[in-house]
């Protein structure tokens, strides 16, 4: 199949109507499945917020105990004030550890509240009743172990951190009392688990608390279930914690809903089964399987029709119009049954006549059109300063300053012959730039010690034409943009006219200032080629010179704006280089 050819572009239509009906059961399917996750994964998330919350409520209170113990309980100070041997050592520690078995009862949630001093290498436990006693030693021992090296304690001084012991994750805080001894507490994450046990997630559905290095940290029951999650690379899913939830592949694809806690180095999540969120959307999952394969067949279909009561009328209508682009203007196309084919043919055996004649009335119309357009352009060039200058004369007039109004009004009158001659479509250079003297010297007089002006014409250029006010607005935005009394130095005014060093068919007309310069937003905007596509009272600068050069010279022209160094700007235009009007 061709491109391009009417037989392409019905099929193409016919795509356009049926893809989209496709494409859209396709994504209905999908986005039905999206909502079912987003509000599962939604209700989930607020319920997990609400347990981490719980958690992290539980793991603050009991920092304000080991805090507040810390720093008012003088028994817990005076571990290492005493010599072992001194009775008052003894009373210490026994007061010690029975306030910490009191507060067991108030703190269910900590496992192990112990003391510790650190200057006669002492440890005092008080663990809940449920705990056996060789969990009890083991997190003892590991506990001597943690306080005894600095480098170890350090980490539990500043956070609750996570402890591995006898095949099982803990937390655990210490907080230091300034005197050589210490106050602390042991979690086990099982306990912290005891209530997310009670949740239905479905047939293999879980619960999960998780390190941030992606290690579970609670005990799971099924062995074989266990395993497959500990294979699993969970640190890469976690990284997308901002994201509502993720898919995560195992066996099967679970849900996945992440939340973090404030205080410890770890994650609660859930996994719950997919196939468990999806039971009632497999039955538009499978018509979505067979709905390509009807779209086919009609397609198929649709191609007979076309070929047989569309296709084989146009084919000839083809044969006939090639014969007219080739040139033969005497084809003619033939009487057809269908009407629609009948209006055509008459109607392209009567264009056939009309061509020549239109080909030239078109041409000559666009050369009218590009005249008056370039007239029309002329004409919008207005002095934009004589409000200003009338007011100066009057101030001049105040002051008899008669000497000065006679300078002002001859430059002046030069200044208004030049911008009222709207007829010429051209004048020289060295006419332009006598019109632009006149201007500044009209603000020369408005600003007699702030103002310089340096023109340089080659000599070759002088008879070169140009439309008129090509570079006047150039010089006028120079004064208007980048003058300004507040830099305390003279305003100089730079103005080079030379040959173009890389091609001497074209000038280049240089137009710099040391002014303050073109915002930096706004000479982007400028050097895009955008800013020159768009008409409107506000382009009728710039724009106006761009326009009127294309339209008088019918080539390339170009423009560049840059800010000069340390300040000013820098305005650079490239013309065709014209001896005589054209």
């Amino acid at each position: 199949m061709k491109k391009g050819t009417l037989r392409s572009r019905l099929i193409l239509g016919f795509a356009m109507v049926t893809v989209p009906l496709v494409v859209l059961l396709i994504w209905n399917n999908m986005y039905a499945m999206k909502v079912v996750h987003s509000q599962v994964a939604q209700s989930n998330k607020n319920m997990l917020t609400m347990y981490m919350n719980q958690i992290d409520q539980v793991l603050e209170e009991l920092d304000k105990y080991l805090y507040r113990t810390a720093n008012q309980d003088n028994d817990l100070i005076s571990l290492s004030a005493f010599d072992p041997d001194n009775p008052e050592s003894y009373y210490a520690k026994i007061r010690t550890l029975n306030a910490m078995y009191v507060n067991t009862n108030y703190y269910k949630d900590a496992d192990v509240l112990f003391a510790y001093s650190s200057r006669y290498d002492e440890l005092l436990t008080a663990p809940q009743p449920y705990m056996n006693n060789e969990r009890k030693e083991s997190i003892k021992s590991r506990l001597i172990e943690l306080m005894k090296d600095k480098d170890s304690r350090s980490p539990l001084l500043k956070s609750w951190v996570l402890i591995h012991q006898d095949d099982q994750y803990s937390l655990v805080r210490v907080v230091d009392t300034g005197y050589e001894s210490f106050i602390g507490a042991w979690v086990d994450i099982n306990r912290l688990m005891i209530p997310l046990n009670l949740l239905h997630l479905g047939e293999s559905g879980q619960a999960l608390f998780l390190s941030k290095e992606g290690a579970i940290l609670n005990t799971i029951n099924d062995k074989e279930f266990a395993d497959k999650l500990h294979a699993k690379d969970w640190n890469v899913d976690l990284l997308k914690e901002e994201e509502p939830y993720q898919i995560v592949r195992l066996w099967e694809n679970y849900l996945l809903v992440v939340q973090s806690s404030r205080n410890a180095n770890m994650y609660l999540s859930v996994m719950i089964p997919e196939r468990n969120l999806l039971e009632g959307l497999t039955f538009f999952q499978r018509i979505n399987y067979y709905v390509p394969v009807l779209a086919l067949a009609m397609l198929l279909l649709y191609l007979l029709f076309l070929q047989r009561f569309l296709l084989k009328p146009i084919g000839q209508l083809i044969k006939g119009m090639r014969r007219i682009y080739s040139g033969d203007l005497s084809a003619r196309l033939n009487d057809h049954k269908l009407v629609e084919f009948m209006i055509i043919a008459e109607t392209f055996n009567n264009m056939a006549s009309q061509i020549e004649v239109l080909k030239i009335d078109i041409y000559e119309e666009q050369l009218r059109t590009k005249k008056a357009e370039l007239k029309h352009l002329q004409a919008q060039i207005h002095p934009h300063f004589f409000m200003n200058s009338l007011n100066i004369v009057y101030n001049l007039a105040q002051t008899k300053s008669y000497e000065l109004i006679q300078q002002m009004s001859i430059h002046l009158v030069k200044y208004f012959r030049f911008a009222i001659r709207t007829h010429l479509t051209s004048i020289t250079m060295q006419e332009e730039l006598d019109h632009i003297r006149s201007y500044l010297a009209v603000q020369q007089v408005r600003f007699p010690e702030h103002l310089a002006v340096d023109i340089h014409l080659a000599k070759e250029l002088e008879a070169c034409r140009i439309p008129p006010s090509t570079i006047q607005p150039l010089v006028e935005n120079a004064m208007i943009h980048g003058f300004s009394f507040n830099q305390g130095k003279v305003f100089q005014v730079h103005i080079e006219v030379k040959p173009d060093p890389n091609d001497s068919s074209y000038i280049t007309v240089r137009v710099s200032d040391n002014g303050k310069g073109i915002p930096l937003d706004k000479l982007q905007l400028m050097q895009s080629r955008s800013y020159f596509e768009m008409e409107g009272s506000e382009h009728v600068g710039l724009w106006n010179v761009i326009r009127r050069c294309k339209l008088y010279y019918k080539a390339e022209t170009g423009i560049a704006m840059e800010n000069a160094e340390p300040s000013g700007a820098i305005v650079t235009l490239r013309l065709p280089r014209l001896s005589m009007e054209e």
